[in-house]
């Protein structure tokens, strides 16, 4: 998650921690974001489901949370499937911009469930 990244052409671009370019694929590019994004998605449904079963004073703010992680999770899903019908350099735009929200939701997660996603 801390590696650049750049999308050129049909072809992406990642600096890894040694400062190495590494050549990826867009259909792999495309499986990462899926694979990471099915990740938070099973990690939030195991969440949610284990709150609806839980009795606490703050039920209903975590309830809330998840909710809006789903939605989130949603939304981006949604953003992929239709960079995937792009062409480019929207295509370019679209990928990268999901790949800033599933920073941002692997941040939320972390901080705020205190999970580390991998």
């Amino acid at each position: 998650m801390g590696s650049d990244h750049a999308i050129t052409g049909n072809s992406h671009t990642e600096l890894t921690a040694q400062g190495k370019a590494l050549h990826i694929e867009e259909p792999e590019v495309e499986n990462e974001l899926e694979n990471r994004m099915r990740n938070i998605d099973q990690l939030v449904h195991s969440v949610h489901g284990a709150l609806l079963k839980e009795s606490f004073s703050g039920k209903p703010g975590a309830l809330d949370l998840m909710n809006d992680l789903r939605l989130k999770i949603k939304t981006t899903h949604n953003t992929l499937r239709v960079a995937k019908l792009l062409s480019e350099p929207a295509r370019e735009s679209m990928l990268s911009s999901v790949r800033n929200s599933l920073n941002d939701l692997e941040s939320v997660i972390a901080s705020r469930l205190g999970t580390e996603m991998t």
